[in-house]
């Protein structure tokens, strides 16, 4: 499926607004079971052809719904 919309930077940087330490991409990859490269890529929305699943852990992995991490999808 083509998403051309993720909210994962946003959400990342959420913590640093609210003085607690962000979350790295390295961080989400390990907790989540995705490469860094891979999460890079799709939230720079280099990659817009993204699984379900990946979609599925990456939202899962940030604590938040697929619909909200990806509002496309």
């Amino acid at each position: 499926m083509v998403i051309r919309m993720n909210r994962i930077k946003e959400i990342l940087a959420e913590n640093k607004l609210a003085n607690v330490k962000p979350m790295t991409q390295r961080q989400l990859a390990e907790l989540c079971g995705v490469a860094q490269p891979e999460i890079n890529r799709i939230a720079n929305g280099k990659k817009e052809d993204i699984e379900l699943k990946t979609a599925a852990k990456i939202a899962r992995g940030l604590n938040k719904s697929i619909e909200y991490v990806f509002p496309d999808y």
